[in-house]
């Protein structure tokens, strides 16, 4: 299943990200190295951000969500529902329970 959180928040979608990927990072015994989310800015016409996922011995990246604005919130779009609980804990620390929304989304098959 695919995720989309909507954050209504001022901040930015960098900013927003920023507290996903502070609490992202896993140092265990690992032989690709440190696992970490990072931010890395859209290339478009549009504003956007990408959480991306990095391990410290390699170059690849993959994408573990998409950020931007639409109305008066922050859009954390298409995460894998396995990644649900990395992105809750740290939303609802910082932002509250009252300004997270989630839609889903069923994966086709």
């Amino acid at each position: 299943m695919t995720m989309w959180f909507y954050v209504k928040t001022a901040d930015s979608p960098k900013t927003v990200g920023d507290v996903v990927c502070a609490s992202n990072v896993f140092e265990d015994a690992h032989p690709k190295g440190k696992y970490s989310w990072i931010m890395q800015e859209g290339k478009g016409p549009e504003e956007y951000w990408q959480i991306m996922g990095k391990y410290e011995e390699l170059k690849d990246l993959s994408t573990v969500a998409l950020l931007y604005r639409a109305g008066d919130a922050i859009v954390l779009g298409e995460v894998n529902d396995d990644l649900v609980t990395n992105f809750m804990d740290p939303l609802l620390e910082k932002y509250g329970f009252d300004n997270i929304k989630l839609a889903a989304a069923a994966t086709k098959r």
